[in-house]
């Protein structure tokens, strides 16, 4: 499986809004988005926030689906709000 992952701040700064597309390399599958809570004083705690929730959304489909996740496309807004050890992250979730 591969997945899409997209994220903007939403609602005037308090809000991250996070989009996942799960597809199997033809067929989208599975979609879930949520918003996060978001100040922008404190990027450190947002980029967790946003790895967490998800990580979190990637093993809950993983399990229920007994699949596993080939990789993931990132957007650069996204990226940039939660640096490079996203990437490492999900690479490394990848691979196990």
């Amino acid at each position: 499986m591969w997945a899409g992952i997209a994220g903007a701040v939403v609602e005037n700064n308090k809000k991250f809004e996070v989009a996942v597309s799960i597809h199997d390399s033809v067929y989208s599958t599975d979609f879930s988005s949520a918003q996060i809570d978001y100040d922008p004083r404190t990027p450190d705690k947002n980029a967790k926030n946003i790895e967490l929730f998800v990580l979190e959304m990637l093993r809950k489909f993983s399990i229920e689906h007994l699949c596993k996740f080939l990789g993931a496309g990132v957007t650069l807004t996204l990226l940039r709000e939660v640096g490079l050890g996203f990437m490492i992250l999900i690479r490394s979730y990848s691979l196990s």
